[in-house]
């Protein structure tokens, strides 16, 4: 059953608003959980709200480690973790279990490919984010490990078996895991019980046998195992644990297919407990020709949601509720007077808000939510969408003001106006924005301005040479799978792209070679 749509006209801001019920969900995102991912690295959740950061150097010859402070809200000294004579490292994954850390760096000797599997992996670990062992992996070993309630013990799951850290130091374990192709991770308890999952299980006349294998070992080596039937269990997927009682299965980008498994404790066996929301009943899903094919959007403590057209003109959104794993009725967000189609919405990160990119009539739009409740639509003829570096905000501008859409505020508009074809606008705050803008007739951008009471004041930030010769800068295109986001700036036969992050009490503008 379609909800009703209420419309009201905000004809001086250019858009719309719809407003629909509160869901009474705040989480709808079956990913939550796992460590927040950075460029090279992990950042890794610890006791009393600390954090622990670690990242591969520009020339992947160091791992680097750095502790954040919640009490005093700031980052510790970068210290190295792991640095080898002639080993190359190309990323970290981890866990941490309250001030403990399990790392892998995933590693090879002479030189590093991503197109090549590892076979110099490094595991490390430590029980204070100061002493740290290590060890090196047999193999390919690439999955994350998993680690203890108590961060005593670690694993790391390996083809064929598995390693492990305790008081005792590192051990390896060979182990057939029959039928085994695809993801594997691994778990452990504080008493040293091990449970290897693994997904692509055959069965012996080489078909898919439908589940995700568990294998569990106790400490005193006695064995047993589970099959658990999953949904695209022989699909290459991804298997992650959370921690030692939670396991996720499928495309962590795409958290509409992600499976939760799960166990009350470290002594009870797994079983799957979270269904696909894209299997999920009451999905009402737009399909095929003269449709907006249904797509999927989370944000950070907002409902999943689902959202859709039949005919291209009528857009609707359904919720996610994960505890009764059901999907809320269709309600209407938007009518457009275009035909529409989706624009570019693959995320490198969610954003703070709900942004989801249209094209209409050979125009381009934008449908935001800050609470997937309120919905506006806004055109964004004049400048391109504008997403705060660290993707909490969103804006769009013209060449009268700034609409900057957030969670703290939902919509304010400031009279902050764009000046060139190709200025960019960036929200730094609720009320607040940087402006890339031009310094020469061509329309490259060539300083950063920041917005204050009385208008944009331009700043002494350095910017970077674009090398575009005579050029004219003629389209801006913003890159949102990259974190902070990419803006591509398109001429006739020359384009640049840039991005601007914080840097101490300013911002650093750099660039990015194509």
């Amino acid at each position: 059953m379609r909800g009703n749509i209420a419309l009201v006209s905000l004809l001086a801001a250019g858009l719309l608003v719809s407003a629909g019920p509160a869901t009474g969900q705040e989480r709808g995102n079956p990913v939550t959980g796992l460590p927040e991912e950075v460029h090279g690295g992990v950042i890794l959740d610890l006791a009393d709200g600390d954090r622990f950061k670690a990242t591969v150097s520009r020339d992947l010859g160091t791992v680097w480690g750095s502790r954040y402070d919640a009490a005093t809200r700031s980052w510790g000294k970068r210290v190295a973790v792991l640095r080898k004579k002639n080993l190359f490292c190309g990323d970290v994954d981890g866990r941490a279990a309250g001030n403990a850390v399990a790392l892998i760096a995933v590693c090879d000797k002479g030189s590093y490919a991503e197109d090549q599997a590892p076979t110099h992996s490094q595991a490390l670990h430590s029980p204070d984010t100061v002493s740290w062992s290590q060890f090196t992996l047999p193999g390919e070993a690439h999955d994350e490990p998993g680690i203890s309630p108590s961060g005593a013990h670690a694993i790391w799951p390996l083809h064929d078996g598995w390693v492990t850290r305790s008081a005792a130091g590192f051990r390896i374990v060979e182990r057939d895991l029959p039928g085994q192709e695809y993801s594997i991770t691994g778990t452990i308890s504080d008493t040293g019980d091990v449970s290897v999952l693994y997904g692509g299980a055959h069965d012996d006349d080489g078909r898919c046998a439908g589940v995700v294998r568990v294998l569990i070992v106790s400490a005193s080596g006695a064995t047993s195992g589970q099959d658990l039937t999953v949904d695209d269990a022989c699909a290459d997927l991804d298997l992650a644990n959370v921690d030692a009682t939670t396991v996720l299965f499928g495309a962590p980008d795409f958290p509409e297919t992600v499976v939760g498994i799960t166990r009350p404790d470290t002594a009870s066996p797994w079983a799957v407990t979270a269904i696909a929301p894209a299997r999920a009943p009451g999905l009402v899903r737009q399909r095929g020709r003269g449709t907006a094919p249904t797509l999927f959007a989370t944000s950070p403590g907002l409902p999943m949601l689902a959202v859709g057209s039949a005919d291209r003109h009528s857009f609707t959104a359904q919720a996610y509720d994960p505890v009764a794993q059901r999907w809320a009725a269709p309600i209407g967000i938007a009518r457009t007077a275009d035909r529409c189609t989706w624009g570019d919405n693959f995320l490198g990160e969610p954003l703070g808000v709900f942004a989801l990119r249209l094209r209409c009539g050979g125009q381009e739009r934008v449908m935001v939510s800050p609470d997937a409740r309120t919905w506006h639509d806004v055109g964004l003829r004049a400048s391109p969408l504008g997403v705060s570096p660290d993707g909490s905000y969103v804006a769009a501008s013209n060449r009268k003001r700034t609409l900057v859409f957030s969670r703290e505020r939902g919509l304010v508009r400031l009279p902050l106006p764009t000046r060139a074809r190709c200025d960019v606008v960036q929200p730094v705050a609720p009320d607040a924005a940087i402006r890339l803008t031009t310094t020469n007739a061509r329309g490259w951008p060539g300083r950063l301005d920041v917005s204050t009471p009385d208008g944009w004041q331009q700043t002494r930030t350095r910017f970077p040479r674009l090398r575009v010769g005579t050029d004219r800068c003629r389209q801006v295109v913003p890159e949102l799978y990259e974190s902070p986001v990419m803006y591509s700036f398109y001429g006739t036969t020359r384009a640049a792209a840039l991005t601007v992050s914080a840097a101490g009490d300013g911002w650093q503008v750099r660039r990015t070679i194509y």
